[in-house]
């Protein structure tokens, strides 16, 4: 199987001032004092514009508005974000189903989970949704695989993929054709992280990147930032959640990262817990284990994700749960991996869909 592992750290392409629908006299003056696209015009204020292009200051501000309106977003209305809504589905169709289609374009999904909980497949599995064919219900773009953990697997990902979407690779060439489209990068520290995404843009462009997986952000926080510097963690931490906005928005892309857990002394987690038929019994002798557990990387990181689900693995069971969505109440499944990834039980309890039905028709009743 072959993926390419190479990610090329170019300069941000960004709109060129020559493809405006503006006085193209102006541009010329000012490409040529080094102002070339809509962002370098917009940062300078009319006189600076009448100093570079040497033209009178009415000019230079019909430049500068004609600018503005060029690479300004459309006005829209709730209606029409509602209709416009897409998704990458992770294809655990019960989920997806939930989350009103899988994972939200233009918006960041964080997966949160203790080791051996099935995380990486997730990942994967939406690597597959995200590069696969449309003729079969792939999204048929790129996808951006930052492999922090060093956990990406070329052939888990060929084999999830196949029982997926077996007829997608009648032959060498398809198949070749589809891993080409997965990039993985593989960021030593947050800080070089932090580097990599802003110089993401033309790979993005380039490549027709739906995809962006980051697994994990907490493995390369905890290797570069100790206890003592919190502080210049969530500075970190917080450049990249806007820039992972930044190009979720721009580009109409989806992006899941990867989130470990801790353990919080003195203090019981319970996700969900305002939902009490969604709360199910511990396991014999679990109580102490789960009562401390949250998800790692702190407040400011979790009101950066747009929505979070949580892989929770007790004795007796695994629990796939939304704690936090935009679109999808608060919801609870049973799960297992298998060769095809994260299966949902056919067996889930009763009780948590009827309690997510009850959720939804109240939510419209609203």
């Amino acid at each position: 199987m072959c993926v390419t592992t190479h990610l090329r750290g170019m300069s941000t392409s960004r709109r060129t001032l020559d493809r405006l629908d503006v006085d193209q006299t102006l541009v010329a003056k000012l490409e040529s004092r080094g102002c070339r696209t809509a962002e370098d015009a917009l940062y300078r204020s009319p006189l600076d514009v009448v100093e570079l292009a040497d033209c009178s200051h009415a000019r230079a501000r019909e430049l500068l508005r004609g600018v503005a309106r060029a690479v300004a977003p459309a006005p829209t209305t709730a209606f029409d974000a509602l209709r416009a809504a897409k998704f990458i589905p992770t294809l655990v169709k019960d989920v997806d189903r939930a989350l009103g289609g899988g994972l939200a374009i233009g918006s960041v999904t964080e997966v949160v989970g203790a080791a051996g909980a099935g995380k990486t497949q997730l990942c994967l599995t939406a690597c597959a949704s995200a590069c696969a064919p449309t003729r079969v219900g792939g999204a048929d773009g790129g996808v951006i695989y930052i492999d922090a953990e060093r956990k990406f697997s070329g052939a888990r990902l060929e084999e999830i993929a196949r029982a997926k979407f077996g007829e997608a690779f009648a032959s060498e060439a398809e198949a070749e054709a589809t891993w080409n489209r997965v990039r993985v990068a593989t960021p030593t520290s947050l800080s070089d992280l932090a580097k990599r995404l802003e110089a993401l843009e033309e790979a993005i462009i380039d490549h027709k990147v739906r995809l962006v997986i980051i697994d994990s952000v907490a493995h390369l926080a905890r290797g570069e930032f100790g206890r003592e510097k919190v502080m210049q963690r969530q500075s970190v931490l917080g450049a990249i959640a806007a820039t992972l906005k930044r190009h979720a928005e721009k580009h109409g892309l989806a992006v899941l990262a990867v989130n470990q857990v801790t353990t919080r002394i003195g203090g019981a987690i319970t996700h969900g817990a305002h939902d009490a038929s969604l709360r199910e019994p511990p396991a014999p002798g679990a109580e102490e284990e789960s009562s401390g557990i949250t998800a790692a990387l702190g407040t400011k990181w979790a009101h950066c994700v747009n929505t979070r689900v949580v892989l929770e693995v007790a004795p007796d069971k695994r629990l796939i749960k939304i704690v936090k969505s935009p679109l999808a109440p608060l919801t609870a499944f049973r799960y297992h991996v298998d060769s095809s990834g994260i299966v949902i039980d056919e067996t889930m309890n009763s009780s948590s869909m009827r309690a997510r039905e009850a959720n939804v028709a109240s939510t419209h009743r609203r």
